[in-house]
């Protein structure tokens, strides 16, 4: 298996673990939401002006999601940029024949002789 599909696959596995987790975590907020929510107050009218929770959340969804964006095509303008370098780290070398201990000596006797 290579290493992106090694990648991949851990990738796969931490996403399976989240769900699994997140299903009894939600079970129990939902259980617990109701006799909480008796001790909250209403929303004061002087937060009106305010945005509400979903309101909130929703526009910090978007502003993720817009930073990730805006990350993401900065590196892809960085590995134009540094494309002479990526590319020579990206290619595999030649390969090297390798002189292994027990051919310098018959070379050497070889020579000798």
């Amino acid at each position: 298996m290579d290493t992106m599909m090694t990648l991949k696959k851990w990738q796969d596995e931490y996403f399976n673990l989240l769900k699994k987790v997140e299903e009894p975590m939600l079970r129990y907020a939902g259980k617990m939401a109701e006799p909480m929510a008796k001790y909250v107050p209403e929303r004061p009218s002087f937060m009106a002006e305010v945005p509400t929770m979903a309101e909130f959340i929703d526009n910090q969804l978007k502003f993720r999601k817009r930073m990730v964006d805006e990350q993401a095509a900065f590196i892809h303008k960085m590995m134009k940029t540094m494309e002479p370098v990526v590319t020579k780290l990206d290619t595999a070398p030649k390969p090297v024949a390798h002189v292994t201990k027990t051919d310098a000596p018959r070379r050497m006797a070889h020579k000798a002789a």
